[in-house]
């Protein structure tokens, strides 16, 4: 089953993808909150797969020794101990937008067009941008 976590980078030396990340589901209400993001900006809420994220060598992104279980509530720290961060990773990241640039388009949402759990979603997000996190939408496939 595929999973979507709503995800603060709490740090970027090493990067660390905060423990407090958000289950977005049910699927629906994510693909509306998507197009809701996108509709202000399209890299507004970012989304790259959760696999790729890891590398088992600097040529190749996504590692066969290592898997990422987002599920667990503890930060992911990619060290090198275990987790390597890929070079696909690192673009994806310097793609992102500035924190400004995402806080000011987040808090522009139309709270109207959002249901409740949309509004957990925005809200929490306007959190860690205000915390001094970008967010991004991390995509983890089923086992």
């Amino acid at each position: 089953m595929t999973r979507y976590w709503l995800t603060p980078i709490v740090g970027y030396s090493p990067l660390v993808l905060g423990a407090d990340r958000l289950d977005c589901s049910p699927l629906t209400k994510l693909e509306t909150f998507r197009e809701l993001a996108n509709g202000r900006h399209p890299r507004l809420l970012s989304m790259f797969k959760a696999s790729l994220l890891l590398s088992d060598d600097e040529e190749i992104c996504g590692s066969e020794l290592v898997e990422l279980d987002l599920a667990h509530s503890d930060a992911v720290v990619f060290n090198g101990d275990p987790f390597h961060l890929s070079h696909c990773a690192e673009a994806f990241l310097d793609r992102l937008l500035n924190r400004k640039e995402a806080l000011e388009l987040v808090s522009s949402l139309d709270d109207s067009a959002l249901d409740a759990q949309h509004i957990i979603w925005k809200n929490q997000w306007l959190r860690w941008l205000e915390l001094g996190c970008d967010v991004i939408l991390l995509r983890e496939d089923g086992r």
